[in-house]
């Protein structure tokens, strides 16, 4: 909850910053708009870390695709922040605690034999498949739109 007070709260403005930045959007509500970011972090994360956190980092099924949720997430706005060189929402807690957090967990279970390099794989790709997934619907969305437009212009 950090990680997202930093992004929607203090010092806010990360669905702003996305939509411009990272969609090139001329609209601070799309294609990711409030209710869209909602459902992302509140119904479907959320509940994800909860159940991480309830459960354990035992239940390694669920415990490290959730790390590379987080690892993948964190990289997201380290690159997106040096590519665009402008302050990425996110970015510092994904330095602070993102980053450090899903390091040590990958190396403690990697090093203590808990987790093999097939499951850190699987895990750091799902993140990826979930951030580009992330990236691809919604720029579909606002090419469709643009479309609409030239439609009822045309």
């Amino acid at each position: 909850m950090l990680h997202q007070l930093e992004e929607y709260v203090i010092p806010g403005g990360f669905l702003r910053w996305f939509n411009r930045e990272v969609f090139k959007s001329d609209d601070d509500r799309a294609p990711i708009s409030n209710v869209a970011a909602v459902v992302i972090n509140i119904v479907f994360g959320w509940p994800l870390f909860a159940a991480v956190g309830f459960m354990g980092l035992g239940n390694m099924w669920l415990a490290m695709p959730a790390m590379g949720i987080l690892f993948v997430n964190a990289w997201f706005h380290i690159a997106t922040s040096l590519t665009s060189n402008r302050y990425s929402p996110g970015t510092f807690t994904s330095i602070m605690v993102l980053l450090p957090l899903t390091l040590y967990t990958f190396y403690y279970f990697v090093m203590t034999w808990e987790i093999g390099f097939r499951l850190l794989f699987l895990s750091i790709l799902i993140g990826i498949v979930l951030h580009l997934l992330m990236l691809t619907i919604p720029r579909e969305l606002l090419h469709a739109r643009d479309k609409r437009r030239e439609r009822q212009t045309a």
